[in-house]
């Protein structure tokens, strides 16, 4: 993501992890027992869209081409029935470009091999970057995620607006898991997630991805924030996303506190996000609106509506929306359902989380951990901010894709 201006400009938790950016093929050792080492891009790229599949199988390290065999001649096949050409108008290419000699290649290996795809993607700019099978997720994806990437079936039909690449990353099945496997199921939807990506003719973002951290506002004034809170209260359409920062996770025990609360609110597109430590008179504004008949989102809303419980003793009034469950209900895939898989897949945001997640564990539900002592509050309530702007705007996104009527209105 774009360096943040404003309020939160050179924050540390939205500065990328650095990445190697030189390939160790020394390390790696494939290009030693392969015929076509270090295998080079193939395709004119007139629609600009990136192929990445697993790595060279027997067929093209023989031949010195990219998915020639069996596998690539199926996705010809597949794609010359949507009056696509594979070598007019892709680009093709692997997260390894070795044979890795009849095995899958291994994590070491796709991450010595990564500087290479990430040099072509850089160079070639496409519109669409589709990775076919785990290994290609891993490469084009696991440097930006950041995360364990999990399994395929994770990824598999996303149509990812991605902000870092600036680029629609469209994963699919690789086409020798559904040569193996001949499902009917798996065949349509690799035909569907297909027809999909090449349906894109544009970057997912003409003027530049957003820089949406310039739009949280730290209020560290308590009477300051209870203005906005108040004014937000008395609003007539519109909703808000709001989102709890504690001390840990189950409001319980005696030492349990809330530390910082973030509100975004607008109608349709979230028209400003506030952030504010959890003092003085902002609490009582708080609680105000927690009480408005304005409708309310969050992510897995139980959390918030426990605090609140244990904070003021009453329920929040007027949930509408909770991106958790809309995510189950938009698909039942294991693994998807956290607003930052959800942000990521669905707005293209990289995580924001990285620096802060370690301070927020805990060995036990009831034990305290360390946002109060280690933690930079500058990067608290950006993080605590980002939470709430991006629940908004997933909520925004989800409503549409369900097709639900708008809570926008009280």
């Amino acid at each position: 993501m774009p360096k943040a201006k404003g309020f939160f400009a050179g924050s540390k938790i939205l500065q990328a992890a650095p990445t190697n950016t030189l390939p160790r093929c020394g390390a790696c050792g494939l290009h030693l027992h392969c015929t076509s080492p270090k295998m080079p891009v193939i395709g004119n790229g007139a629609r600009k869209v990136l192929f990445v599949a697993e790595a060279p199988g027997e067929k093209e390290d023989e031949d010195g081409v990219q998915l020639v065999g069996k596998a690539g001649q199926y996705l010809q096949r597949v794609l010359s029935g949507m009056e696509f050409d594979l070598e007019e108008d892709g680009w093709k290419t692997n997260a390894v470009i070795c044979h890795p000699r009849r095995r899958k290649p291994t994590a070491k290996e796709i991450m010595y091999c990564r500087p290479h795809l990430d040099k072509t993607i850089k160079q070639l700019q496409p519109t669409v970057i589709v990775p076919m099978g785990s290994a290609a997720v891993e490469s084009v994806i696991g440097a930006i995620w950041q995360e364990d990437t999990g399994k395929m079936a994770r990824w598999a039909g996303w149509q990812i607006p991605c902000q870092t690449l600036n680029a629609w990353v469209c994963p699919t099945w690789h086409p020798a898991h559904l040569l193996r496997e001949d499902d009917p199921v798996l065949n349509r939807q690799f035909k569907t997630h297909l027809t999909a990506a090449i349906a894109h003719t544009d970057c997912p973002w003409p003027a530049g991805p957003p820089e949406w951290a310039a739009d949280v506002r730290r209020v560290i004034d308590p009477t300051q924030a209870a203005r906005w809170l108040c004014k937000c209260a008395d609003m007539q359409t519109g909703a808000i996303a709001w989102d709890y920062e504690t001390n840990m996770l189950k409001p319980d025990g005696p030492d349990a506190r809330i530390v910082s609360c973030a509100v975004a609110w607008g109608r349709q597109e979230p028209e400003r996000c506030i952030v504010f430590p959890w003092h003085g008179e902002a609490i009582q504004a708080m609680q105000k609106l927690l009480c408005s008949p304005i409708p309310k989102i969050a992510s897995n809303l139980k959390f918030e509506d426990r605090w609140t419980r244990k904070e003021f003793g009453h329920r929040v009034r007027g949930w509408a929306w909770d991106t958790m469950l809309a995510a189950h209900v938009a698909d039942n895939r294991q693994g998807i359902t956290s607003v930052k898989f959800q942000a990521f897949t669905r707005l293209g945001v990289p995580l924001w989380n990285k620096k802060i997640e370690p301070f927020l564990k805990t060995k036990g539900d009831a034990n305290v951990n360390a946002i109060l002592r280690e933690i930079d509050i500058e990067d608290l309530l950006l993080y605590n901010g980002m939470d709430a702007l991006l629940e908004f705007r997933v909520a925004v996104n989800q409503i549409k894709e369900i097709g639900c009527p708008w809570p926008w209105k009280i």
